[in-house]
């Protein structure tokens, strides 16, 4: 990977501190001591007798955890502030890459390592070395890039699994449109060429596509209906009754607020009535005029402020202030819906105020008596723990 060609990746950056640490043979960093003051950076070392080192292996998870301990590390000794929720890393170009291996040389005596397909190791001629800040972010960026390579074979080999269960292969698509451009009369030399690239194109997404929807089942197996299920063989495709069920799938295990517009919504069922469309009369239907603005409708709804009130949403999730609209974190039982700014420092005042000030509904109410939910359980809408029967008459009952 050349630096022309260098990535960026968003990782949530962990804690390391300043301590003495050991490198177990999965490759995350363990803490096993205090080091003295006047060290100033932490120390790490091989786990094992000092003749008698275990092997140290990655998978991409803990590459990826111990490439968040080291960036952590490192954004906090450079800029003795907390951590951020997320910081942009740039993947470390390989010191050499071969067909069947790829090396970052991050010290001497320190040599990262991944050998084709799957497996990954860190090779140490030193047995113990100090964790500068700059040795920190240059193996968390080498292990971030081993991560992405591990990912990579995953993802191709579990293709190369379904190319093989379904019988075909690329280039024997590629074969049998080639064959039948090279008769047609229609077609000369240039028009048979640039054909050609067109579907090599067209075959590189089908690739593609196939490939993250591999992945995307061996990065979720708990999903409702396994993806890789709905590759039936290289010539069909995912019908529309097939992406609405996946599209369905996703949005359920991920928890996304989704309306879908299929043949399978009551409304457009209703006025159907005949049974399925075929896949043509649903290109058809969705290529009209009407259909393909409703985006755009639905756009001009938001920007007119008849959509969906998101500063409202974000309140009732009790992520954002009620009072000031900053965001806020924690519990809605912990943070009453404000910042703590906003939120009194006696608590039982604290609960009772914002009750009175009335649930985050429209239309808008105030009192207690606008919350939906039985006693002692919690709004349905906004989430505030409401009083039990014995409190409803006691404003001082914790």
């Amino acid at each position: 990977m050349s630096t022309s060609e260098s990535r960026s990746v968003e990782i949530r950056p962990a804690p390391l501190g300043h301590a003495r640490y050991v490198l177990a043979p999965n490759g995350l960093l363990l803490r096993r001591g205090e080091l003295p003051p006047f060290n100033h950076h932490p120390y790490a070392e091989l786990t094992g007798a000092a003749d008698v080192h275990l092997p140290v292996t990655y998978d991409c998870h803990t590459a990826r955890d111990t490439a968040a301990q080291l960036l952590g590390y490192s954004r906090q000794f450079y800029t003795q502030e907390s951590l951020p929720d997320s910081m942009s890393v740039v993947l470390l170009d390989p010191t050499n890459r071969s067909t069947s291996s790829t090396t970052w040389l991050l010290v001497p005596g320190l040599t990262l390592t991944y050998h084709a397909p799957f497996t990954a190791s860190l090779d140490a001629d030193i047995d113990t070395w100090v964790l500068t800040p700059a040795l920190a972010t240059r193996w968390a960026r080498a292990l971030l890039a081993l991560a992405a390579e591990l990912d990579h074979a995953t993802a191709v080999a579990a293709h190369a699994v379904l190319a093989s269960r379904s019988g075909a292969s690329p280039t024997d698509n590629i074969r049998v449109w080639a064959q039948r451009l090279a008769h047609d009369e229609r077609n000369n030399d240039v028009s048979i060429v640039q054909a050609l690239l067109d579907i090599l194109d067209e075959e590189d997404e089908a690739i593609l596509a196939g490939t993250r929807l591999s992945a995307l089942d061996i990065a979720n197996p708990d999903l409702p209906t396994a993806l890789t299920a709905l590759h039936l063989d290289s010539e069909q495709i995912l019908t529309h009754l097939d992406a609405a069920d996946t599209i369905r799938d996703l949005a359920n295990r991920y928890g996304i607020p989704l309306f879908m517009w299929t043949e399978k919504h009551w409304w457009l069922a209703r006025h159907l009535s005949v049974g399925e469309l075929t896949e043509q009369e649903w290109r058809r239907f969705t290529s009209s005029a009407e259909v393909q603005d409703f985006p755009l409708h639905v756009e001009q709804r938001q920007t007119d402020g008849c959509g969906i009130d998101f500063e409202l949403a974000l309140k009732q999730a009790g992520l954002s202030c009620r009072k000031c609209s900053i965001r806020i974190r924690g519990e809605i039982d912990e943070t009453y819906g404000h910042c703590e700014y906003c939120l009194p420092s006696d608590r039982t005042a604290a609960l009772t105020k914002a009750l009175e000030r009335g649930c985050l509904a429209e239309p808008f109410e105030r009192g207690i008596g606008s919350h939906s939910g039985a006693p002692g359980t919690a709004c349905e809408v906004c989430g505030l723990p409401l009083p039990s029967k014995d409190c409803e008459t006691d404003s001082q009952c914790d």
